[in-house]
């Protein structure tokens, strides 16, 4: 006795869509006696009275009607490996093994990249730190208790001496012309 599965099992099985298996299963239903009616269940007449009944109920197929239809799902059913090559011959496996190394190969390269980010990303945040520690080190104590505004004065306020610096305001230079000489007429006179 075959066992029977759901539209959604058998898809699943052999990996195709619940339509692929509706497709198998319509037109052996559209006739009741068709030679692979028994192969689905519920039967025409349990199928009516289910109907009749107003209740929903799944369709199910045989998994030697699923054999017949799909031949690898079949194998697959009975147990065989699913490492088996494709129906496509050994010019599919080749390449699949070949892929497969590819990306093997690939997500080697991403874990390598994402542990130099890591790195890299922990090597950023000590440079942040050690620039951090280094502008409190190097921040006037001024500049720590007053905003920026504050720090600069203008030249008629006098300057305190606690900043080191001279106690009076600092006058601006004239700038110093260099005097012609005069030349008079005694001047000419009496040269030396």
């Amino acid at each position: 006795m075959s066992k029977f599965l759901t539209v959604a099992e058998a898809a699943k099985l052999i990996r195709k869509s619940p339509s692929s298996i509706r497709r198998i299963i319509y037109p052996i239903l559209e006739d009741d006696q068709h030679p692979d009616r028994p192969l689905i269940e519920p039967s025409p007449d349990e199928a009516k009275t289910l109907r009749l009944k107003g209740e929903n109920f799944p369709w199910r197929i045989s998994e030697e009607l699923l054999r017949r239809y799909a031949p690898e799902a079949g194998a697959k059913a009975a147990g065989e490996s699913r490492t088996a090559p494709a129906a496509g011959g050994d010019g599919s496996a080749a390449l699949l093994e070949m892929l497969r190394r590819e990306l093997d190969i690939k997500n080697r390269q991403i874990e390598t990249q994402n542990e130099l980010l890591k790195g890299l990303s922990e090597r950023l945040r000590e440079g942040n730190i050690l620039i951090g520690s280094l502008q409190q080190q190097l921040a006037l104590p001024e500049a720590a208790h007053h905003p920026r505004q504050d720090v600069v004065q203008s030249s008629a306020e006098p300057m305190r001496a606690e900043e080191g610096i001279a106690t009076e305001p600092l006058k601006p230079e004239k700038p110093v012309k260099a005097k012609a000489k005069k030349r008079g007429v005694f001047r000419r006179l009496f040269r030396r």
